[in-house]
């Protein structure tokens, strides 16, 4: 048994139709085309990302475009845990500084229970 009897001979191309070839390479014949740029490459040529073929310039480009686009994002949580407990610090002070305003105009009579003599006469 012999290598030709085992492999079978190629396809012959369509009559008429011209064959694609390889931007990159001219003696190899096109398997498919850049969804970026829209030219035809062999198989070595094309990378398949997401169910989509790129030549080797527009997947760096892609790549470079994507991790320009994802900036890594900064842990608020820390500062907005401080921020919290600083706002309630403040509000507590500010509201005890307001209760002490209004314990500090109740007249001292009211406390002695002369007020009451006072207004009603008795």
């Amino acid at each position: 048994m012999t290598v030709a009897d085992v492999i079978p001979p190629p396809v012959p191309g369509r009559p008429g139709a011209p064959r694609r070839r390889c931007v990159r390479h001219e003696d190899r014949e096109a398997s498919g085309r850049c969804t970026e740029c829209g030219g035809a490459f062999c198989r070595e040529c094309v990378t398949e990302h997401e169910d989509r073929l790129y030549c080797a310039p527009c997947f760096a480009a892609r790549l470079a475009g994507a991790a320009r686009a994802v900036r890594p994002k900064r842990d608020w949580r820390r500062w907005r845990a401080a921020g919290a407990t600083a706002g309630s610090m403040l509000c507590l002070v500010v509201g005890f500084y307001a209760l002490g305003r209004v314990l500090a105009a109740i007249p001292p009579d009211l406390h002695d229970g002369t007020i009451w003599k006072d207004t009603f006469g008795r």
